[in-house]
């Protein structure tokens, strides 16, 4: 929780303007990094509770009431609002050359795994995923580890390991 507020408290990801602005934001962001920090490794029920008490916790943050709090990544940089993942998912862009097993699909749960992964990383924190065999974990984790390497920011040593 308090390494994504770190992230998000930096004029560099659109935390300017007047104090009395910056307290509205505040509201804002940590509500995402409350309901992130703790609750984003829960399964889908227990996000459903979750849910719940960020919204009980958080009102003056205004999270849309449509889905759950997990559904949404707020604006920071521009209309400093909630908005969905739906709306950050990239255009799919298919390469006949590539592998199949190369190949992603950017969903919204890839989408916000994957922004996750880039957020913490690059204010160089620690971050563990967690879920079911065969969700897609290393896929996303590979994909955007690729995608900032691609940046120059990252030198990738892969060590595999089973259970």
């Amino acid at each position: 929780m308090c390494n994504f507020f770190e992230y998000f408290i930096d004029e560099s990801k659109g935390f300017k303007g007047p104090e009395e602005d910056k307290k509205k934001l505040v509201d804002c962001i940590f509500a995402w990094c409350y309901a992130w920090g703790i609750g984003g490794s829960l399964e889908q029920k227990g996000k459903e509770r979750f849910d719940s008490v960020v919204r009980d916790q958080f009102k003056s943050a205004q999270i849309p009431p449509s889905f759950t709090v997990f559904d949404y990544w707020f604006d920071l940089k521009k209309e400093k609002v909630f908005k969905s993942w739906a709306s950050k998912v990239p255009v799919f862009q298919y390469d006949k050359d590539a592998s199949f097993f190369d190949l992603m699909v950017p969903t919204t749960d890839t989408t916000k795994y994957a922004f996750c992964l880039e957020s913490l990383l690059s204010i160089e924190k620690p971050v563990f995923f967690t879920g079911n065999s065969g969700v897609g974990k290393s896929v996303v984790i590979q994909n955007q580890l690729n995608v900032i390497k691609e940046k120059g920011a990252l030198i990738i040593i892969n060590i595999n390991m089973s259970a």
